[in-house]
């Protein structure tokens, strides 16, 4: 199995915690053959001196390292990673020690026992403050409301891949925080299959989390633009139908009081057909691209 792996890691000021997860992560790759790239992604502290040092001190650890010599952000960092990678199947960790290697195997039986195509390490919500978790249970109920996805961890840093797919979505994601919403609002819409496996969170070995409340609407906003350009109708109809809902409370009171209809009423009825038409027109230009990417990757 993992002899068909590699891990990536993107490392951001990751010096404190690097030092942990670089020792049983050379333990894990020796037992299984496994290969490890990590992502220096413009670190300002000495996270790439911690990396060049541990693999000149272990010429026999298939590591490879990776330096943005300016930070091009989580997606980014990732991204650079992927595209590096040469086997069959690659998982994504975090730099922080919170994900576990135990996890891994378990990831990949999971993906191949459900014939998955990606396979999402499912925290559960744990490994994260209250906060957070709200925004991340608001985010994941608007994103299943109108995509229809069935997940419950869309933003798990820990992700199970096969690698030909998901090289070939990159061109489609984000070099932010969101990356990790998007790759899998991706595979949803490709009609790859997703599927999870509950994972353990560690607390963090070292270093501090760069996610904060810009992360938080930086990824909302992101989110809404992939649903825009793949779910385009579904995201129409439910501003339409809140428009609709308000027409009729503001122009049903005033029609049973012989007013007739106001023009607020009349703009808001004609606001909420416009948005149900033009969503249609774009839902028609996404499945004609749905259907031209399919075809490119069949052949």
């Amino acid at each position: 199995m993992n002899s068909n792996l590699t891990i990536v890691i993107p490392a951001y000021n990751e010096s404190e915690s690097i030092k942990d997860v670089l020792e049983p992560m050379r333990v894990f790759a020796g037992e299984t053959n496994a290969s490890v790239i990590i992502v220096n992604d413009g670190s300002k502290d000495n996270t790439l001196d911690v990396l060049t040092q541990f693999k000149t001190q272990h010429p026999d650890f298939p590591l490879q390292i990776i330096t943005h010599s300016l930070n091009r952000g989580y997606g980014g960092a990732l991204k650079s990673g992927i595209m590096h990678v040469q086997t069959k199947f690659l998982v994504t960790m975090d730099a922080d020690g919170q994900h576990r290697l135990e996890d891994i195997s378990k990831m990949f039986d999971k993906l191949t026992r459900d014939k998955a195509d990606m396979c999402i390490g499912n925290r559960n919500f744990r490994g994260s403050n209250f906060s957070r978790n709200l925004i991340k249970k608001i985010v994941l109920f608007f994103v299943k409301k109108s995509t229809g996805i069935k997940i419950s961890d869309l933003n798990s840093g820990m992700k199970m891949y096969k690698t030909s797919i998901v090289k070939s979505l990159l061109k489609y994601t984000p070099n932010g925080m969101p990356f990790s919403d998007t790759i899998v609002l991706l595979h949803h819409q490709f009609r790859y299959k997703i599927t999870e496996q509950e994972i353990i969170i560690n607390n963090r070995t070292g270093g501090q989390s760069t996610i904060n409340y810009r992360t938080a609407i930086y990824t909302v906003i992101e989110v809404a633009n992939i649903i825009i350009n793949f779910f385009p109708f579904k995201f129409f109809a439910y501003i339409a139908m809140a428009l609709l809902f308000f027409s009729m409370a503001w122009g049903i009171p005033l029609i049973l009081a012989r007013h007739g209809l106001s023009v607020g009423t009349s703009f808001l009825l004609l606001a909420s057909m416009n948005l149900i038409f033009f969503g249609l027109i774009l839902e028609n230009i996404v499945r004609s691209r749905f259907e031209h990417y399919t075809y490119m990757t069949d052949e």
